[in-house]
């Protein structure tokens, strides 16, 4: 008995069989984890980009309001002869060549909607008649780089179409 608890005492670090159970358990802890985490990450960028686009909505909802206190509409029709709507929608907009955007240049961008939200750039706004109400369809860049397609509808119900 007092031999071995010698050995003990003599004993200096660990073995390669216990080095090799402990990085097995991390191993193992890991690969549980990460995508659980993975989840997670994923979930709170949608939730990002759906606050961005309620931003983008408010933006929007606001410049329309202001148009109509105004009842100027026709001040927004710099050169075209597009409804107003429209047209406010284009200077909501940053200005953009095809190739940014693949949709549509944007010669009249004047970038007031990513100036408001703090976006880097808001491509497309577009509204169109669904049903009894009017569906919003924003296209922007967002902080993280990454270009998002959504609809907004009036109850502020958000829908991401895309990611890119």
């Amino acid at each position: 008995m007092e031999r071995m608890m010698n050995k003990l005492k003599d004993r200096k670090g660990f073995t390669l069989v216990e080095i090799i159970v402990v990085l097995v358990i991390l191993a193992i802890l890991a690969a549980i984890a990460i995508p659980s985490v993975m989840g997670y990450v994923d979930e709170a960028k949608k939730s990002q980009y759906i606050q961005e686009a309620r931003s983008i909505y408010l933006v929007v909802q606001t410049e329309e309001a202001r148009m109509r206190a105004e009842d100027n509409v026709e001040s927004f029709d710099v050169n075209n002869n597009l409804k107003s709507y429209e047209n406010l929608y284009k200077h909501l907009m940053d200005k953009t060549t095809v190739e940014e955007d693949n949709t549509q240049a944007n010669p009249n961008g004047e970038g007031i909607a990513s100036s408001k939200t703090g976006l880097p750039k808001v491509l497309y706004i577009y509204q169109y008649p669904s049903g009894d109400t009017n569906v919003y369809v924003f296209r922007w860049k967002s902080n993280d780089g990454h270009i998002i397609d959504a609809n907004v509808y009036k109850n502020k119900k958000v829908e991401i179409q895309s990611i890119k």
